[in-house]
């Protein structure tokens, strides 16, 4: 997975640079010249994707895993460090999960969309663990 983000980025890299062609700085300020400005826009949209796709540090091994709530809330934490949820129709995917233990409170996030929970009680053995006072359990 590693080698084909690189290898991705490199052929990004590549394309931006047959986008810039022309540098000038006689005595004016810096001008770039771009041959096709949509394709340098979506350079930079791929680009944060790549980045934001690595996930964050992993939650502790007894939060991972896909979870279901007794309203219908969906949660995912696994131990390369994503993590998602789908709340109606707000849905985080490929984001990361922070958790606060002095707060108790987990937060999943993806620029700027994110949701908090307060951890009621942490995971247990047989599955179960309580958010914002809500069941939620372990999918096997």
């Amino acid at each position: 997975m590693t080698n084909s983000i690189l290898h991705n980025t490199e052929i990004l890299c590549r394309k931006f640079t047959d986008f810039v062609y022309n540098i000038s700085t006689k005595g004016e300020a810096m001008k770039i010249k771009v041959r096709n400005p949509m394709g340098l826009l979506v350079f930079a949209i791929l680009v944060c994707v790549v980045l934001a796709c690595g996930g964050g540090k992993p939650a502790p091994p007894k939060f991972q895993g896909d979870w279901v709530g007794e309203n219908g809330t969906t949660l995912y934490m696994y131990s390369d460090g994503k993590a998602g949820f789908r709340i109606g129709s707000k849905r985080v995917t490929g984001g990361k999960a922070e958790i606060d233990e002095s707060a108790k409170t987990l937060t999943i996030s993806l620029f700027g969309i994110s949701n908090t929970w307060k951890i009621d009680k942490e995971p247990s053995d047989n599955g179960e663990m309580t958010l914002d006072g809500k069941l939620f359990r372990k999918k096997t």
